[in-house]
């Protein structure tokens, strides 16, 4: 006879109003194992992790069986509904800053916590949370203990939500996301945390997800959801060795593997484009020369923001977000500029564009100086370089139609007017493959994945050379991320354009890049063709970031680190009269170059 599990869910179903968003969905989690919780975006993975919590708001009908050991959450309410948040089931949130309150100390906001579900005294919770504290591997603890949680970065304020969710000892550890938002190497240093945390308590885990790599590397069964129906549920080896379900085979095949475009150096679609698709006469050339004119040549570039602390604000220090880049951008080519959060990619970015203005260097797009240019010069190059942010509901108007942000730059450029511009957001709108009659809707109607068409189509508005795309599909879905990468690589084809391509997922830049350049405390520490970098990885730090991709293959699963020191990106404050040594390069392969030193 099986043991009881830790948590048995049974037909359950929620509704809000008439709209049924979970729809008979039943599983069961024993101690020790993890259950991955798969889906897209709406597909009601998380409204069926917060029903488990009881977290849902009143309005929300829940119906069917949902039990904790013995317990029946169903059934709580009031003070016994409270005791058992903590004590038998904790939760991590997808973005922990959020989670924590602002205003208080995290080592208070963890304390908390044990003040509530046991009678320790003050002295003893914070003995407790600075045991759990180092459990989680925070570097010094102890100080740590009284500062903020705007002190901290991602990755260790999700440790700090860990220790929470763990303080009260739950045999449930609901995990919601909870490395979506955070660069690959603290997601594998969270990932290897909370199976180091599961072998040592049993805890039953419930990962909640829709990124694949990260199912293969931590999962023992997988149930995938989509519109509220569970499709698919299983072994994570059958279920990546032998999807039955054609929508589980589809998001596995949307999945970037590193290394599987060993064979090629140009870049590939997830999908083959469909024969009608290809225009007679695509603008781009077949591919790239090395010895071609650049498009975009950045020597030196230097940009460093103040520090003012102190009473009266002095000028403390400097932060140095981009110390000495160059690179070199051909026409119709994709260069990827890749590192994590804080090393200054997104500055570099800004940068070119003069959003922010750099301290030293130069920026020379298509023979004009862009650091030099004023006026109606300036207006010109921004016409011809465009951009497109991570958050595309961030960067539309949300009491704007779509077809009225599309129209914007040809309106304030003056390129066209009347029925012209409406004919061209229509043929705009048809080219990132939305319906044109759709242009006098909203932002708010549309998914994540159109609402960043509508901004490629508007970044497509001026016809430009260049398109600097800063984490344009990081917050994508993974279905989602395929059909937009594959967007972009046909309006190269189809357009001639270049890309300056910003992210952190490297296997994303393996499959749309031709070259790429990984940066690291506002350094470019190692660049050339993509084959080069990713195959043959020279500097350690880019050795780091494609060690901890995960692989989408479970029997590909990492070691884990059992005796890791968790690292928090050194900090790029200097004092003010700091003067950076100049970065020295050394050429290890044709085009492929890697800075010597730290």
């Amino acid at each position: 006879m099986s043991p009881e599990p830790v948590l048995l869910v049974e037909d359950l179903r929620v509704a809000f109003g008439r709209t049924e968003v979970v729809k008979g969905v039943s599983f069961r989690l024993d101690a020790g194992k993890t259950l991955a919780l798969v889906g897209e975006s709406g597909s009601g993975k998380s409204v069926t992790a917060l029903s488990i919590m009881r977290l849902l708001p009143e309005r929300a009908r829940v119906t069917g069986a949902i039990r904790l050991g013995e317990t029946d959450m169903l059934a709580l309410s009031g003070e016994a509904l409270r005791k058992a948040r903590g004590k038998k089931a904790g939760m991590i949130f997808q973005e922990p800053m959020t989670s924590l309150n602002p205003v208080l100390r995290v080592g208070e906001q963890v304390a908390e916590a044990l003040h509530y579900h046991t009678d320790l005294s003050k002295s003893a919770a914070r003995a407790e949370v600075l045991r759990l504290f180092e459990r989680v591997r925070i570097p010094d603890a102890a100080r740590r203990y009284d500062e903020y949680p705007h002190t901290f970065s991602g990755g260790m304020r999700q440790r700090v939500m860990i220790a929470m969710a763990l303080a009260c000892k739950p045999r449930l550890l609901i995990a919601d996301e909870p490395t979506t938002a955070l660069d690959v190497t603290i997601q594998a240093e969270i990932l290897d945390l909370l199976a180091e945390l599961q072998r040592e308590t049993g805890t039953a885990v419930l990962f909640i997800t829709h990124d694949m790599g990260v199912v293969a590397e931590i999962a023992d069964d997988v149930l995938v959801m989509r519109h509220g129906d569970i499709l698919e549920q299983g072994p994570v080896r059958k279920i990546f060795s032998a999807p039955a379900h054609d929508y589980t085979r589809d998001l596995l095949a949307a999945v970037p593997r590193l290394g599987d475009m060993a064979e090629t150096d140009r870049p590939v679609r997830f999908r083959p484009r469909p024969a009608e698709q290809i225009p007679a006469s695509p603008r781009r050339d077949p591919a790239p020369t090395p010895d071609a004119e650049p498009l975009l040549s950045v020597d030196g570039l230097v940009t460093r923001f103040k520090v003012r602390g102190g009473m009266l604000g002095r000028h403390t220090g400097n932060v140095h977000a981009v110390e000495g880049v160059s690179f070199a951008l051909r026409r119709g080519e994709t260069l990827a500029l890749v590192g994590e959060s804080g090393c200054g990619k997104s500055t570099t970015g800004r940068s070119i564009l003069r959003l922010v203005e750099p301290e030293a260097g130069a920026v020379r797009f298509d023979g004009q100086d862009v650091l030099k240019a004023e006026g109606q010069a300036l207006r010109t190059i921004r016409q011809r370089i465009q951009m497109i942010f991570q958050d595309p509901y961030g960067s539309l108007d949300p009491r704007q139609t779509v077809g009225s942000a599309i129209a914007e730059p040809m309106h304030v450029h003056k390129i066209a007017r009347g029925s012209e511009m409406e004919d061209r957001v229509a043929s705009l709108l048809r080219r990132v493959e939305l319906d044109p009659g759709s242009a006098t809707r909203f932002p708010h109607e549309f998914s994540g994945g159109q609402r960043q068409r509508i901004c490629i189509a508007r970044a497509l508005a001026l016809d430009p050379a260049l398109v600097i795309a800063d984490e344009a599909v990081s917050a994508l879905d993974v279905s989602i991320k395929a059909q937009v990468t594959d967007l972009l690589l046909d309006l190269q084809d189809d357009l001639g354009l270049s890309y300056l391509f910003i992210s952190h997922d490297m296997a994303v830049v393996e499959r749309i890049s031709h070259r790429i350049a990984v940066m690291h405390l506002g350094r470019i520490v190692e660049t050339g063709p993509r084959s080069a970098v990713i195959g043959s990885p020279s500097h350690p730090y880019t050795q780091k970031l494609l060690a901890a991709v995960p692989v989408a293959d479970p029997e590909k699963r990492r070691a884990r680190k059992r005796d890791g020191v968790a690292e928090e990106l050194r900090s790029p404050i200097r004092s003010v009269g700091f003067k950076p040594e100049d970065a020295v390069y050394r050429e290890v392969g044709p085009g492929h170059f890697v800075m010597e030193g730290a």
